[in-house]
């Protein structure tokens, strides 16, 4: 076996296995005094601070930040090696389109590890020295610690399997795919303290009312009807501001898994490694991934037009990475397949059921949204692949398209659950802590007592 080969699946693994086992202690471990003590831990664990609102956006902007550098980079990284035909290794592996990419993995790491030194800083005055502690009350800083810390110790291992391969890497790769996975848990968390920061800061603005008092807010309001509406179109504004936030960076998310998987069907010239898969493979990818973000993020961001909104900041954005692409290489990859109609018909049909009582956990639900959304892809992907993509790609057959729109339905179908799930996963996550909590301050520095 190759002795290449052997170095970098020995350092993946051994990245992977030390960042899952860190993974492992900080959010899954028993803490023994909680077993000894409970009551005691729980004080413990309610000492801990929260960071506040202010500063989970500002983390989540600056986390934003560096996906959007990994976006741009991976597909300047991508259009470079179809310009030039290299596949640089070893000491030429951070060429400008890796230092980009890799940048935003640094911006992220450093931005989150100064969110945590706060935790730390802070824990450590009310005097819990458990890390554990500091992590679980704010989760989503330490992922993105542990996400963009691998994006920055897989590039050894990604330039030794450069080194290996050469010009016939795919980016199907297991360093690209683990990067890619990586990149957008990065922008998923990013949505996590975004709503961390919005729970933070909804709770934040209760005022308690006075035990006995007649007068209540809506009294007041009115009596002050311009009050009223001040405040009513104010906490609208930042409602609407923030969920276009959270679903353009689901967006990104989504754009940087979908092309590990079907950017190298995207180019002029198809490569013999990707004309030798079954060719149906690539709408189905581009199908499936879209529905199972388009799912999370109708959990996440409630509302009629959620996931046409996501398609449309989904193909902005894609046209952008591709514009910029084709500015600095000049070989930027074709327009992916488009599921706009797809992601309305999935929003009528969700607006539809929920008016007939079906909730979105009922069996009726996950079929028809998966059953909408198939149709509503495949009435434009498929013939999109039959006029224009035909030149490029293998030929696609009648078998071809059916068995497109079989495995688009039953895997999105089979996946409706698993996206429901993660999306209210981080809706629950992100309202865990409790009214009392002390919070960090706003900055990356703390205090002095008193």
């Amino acid at each position: 076996m190759n002795s290449l080969f052997l170095q970098g699946l020995m350092f993946s693994a051994l990245v992977i296995g030390i960042l899952a086992f860190l993974a492992w202690w900080l959010y899954l471990s028993p803490i023994r005094q909680a077993a000894a003590n409970g009551s005691a831990a729980a004080v413990q664990r309610d000492k801990v601070g929260a960071i506040s609102s202010r500063l989970s956006y500002t983390l989540a902007l600056l986390i934003g930040v560096g996906s959007l550098l990994i976006s741009f980079g991976g597909y300047w990284d991508a259009s470079e090696h179809v310009v030039t035909g290299i596949v640089p290794g070893g000491e030429d592996f951070l060429w400008p389109p890796h230092l980009m990419l890799y940048g935003g993995f640094l911006l992220a790491f450093v931005v989150a590890l100064g969110g945590l030194m706060a935790l730390a800083l802070n824990s450590l005055r009310q005097g819990i020295k458990d890390p554990r502690l500091w992590v679980r009350r704010n989760p989503y800083v330490g992922a993105v610690v542990l996400i963009a810390g691998y994006g920055l110790l897989s590039i050894p291992g990604d330039a030794i399997w450069h080194e290996l391969y050469g010009v016939d890497l795919t980016a199907w790769s297991a360093p690209h795919v683990f990067l890619a996975v990586a990149a957008t848990s990065l922008s998923i968390s990013a949505v996590g303290l975004l709503l961390r920061g919005s729970t933070r800061e909804t709770k934040g603005k209760r005022s308690p009312e006075p035990s006995g008092s007649p007068i209540r807010s809506s009294a007041l309001d009115s009596r002050r009807p311009d009050l009223a509406w001040h405040r009513i179109s104010a906490v609208a504004s930042r409602t609407d501001w923030l969920d276009l936030v959270k679903l353009f960076y689901i967006s990104m998310g989504l754009l940087l898994f979908v092309a590990i998987g079907t950017i190298e069907w995207e180019f002029d010239v198809v490569a013999k490694l990707v004309a030798q898969r079954p060719v149906w493979l690539y709408p189905t990818i581009i199908g499936v991934s879209s529905f199972v973000l388009l799912i999370m993020a109708r959990r996440i961001v409630p509302g009629p037009w959620t996931a046409t909104i996501l398609a449309l900041f989904y193909f902005g954005l894609r046209s952008a990475v591709t514009a910029f692409a084709e500015v600095v290489s000049g070989a930027p990859p074709r327009m992916t397949l488009v599921f706009i109609l797809g992601a309305l018909l999935l929003d009528l049909t969700c607006q539809w059921m929920a008016r007939f009582g079906f909730k979105t956990r009922d069996w009726q639900f996950r079929l028809a949204a998966a059953g909408a959304f198939m149709v509503g892809y495949t009435l434009v992907a498929q013939p999109t692949i039959a006029f224009f993509l035909l030149q490029y790609l293998p030929p696609f057959t009648v078998l071809d398209h059916l068995l497109t729109a079989l495995f688009t339905f039953l895997l999105c179908a089979a996946l409706y659950p698993v996206a429901l799930g993660l999306g209210g996963w981080l809706q629950e996550s992100a309202g865990e802590e409790t009214e009392t909590q002390p919070e960090l301050p706003e900055t990356f520095t703390v205090p002095a007592k008193g």
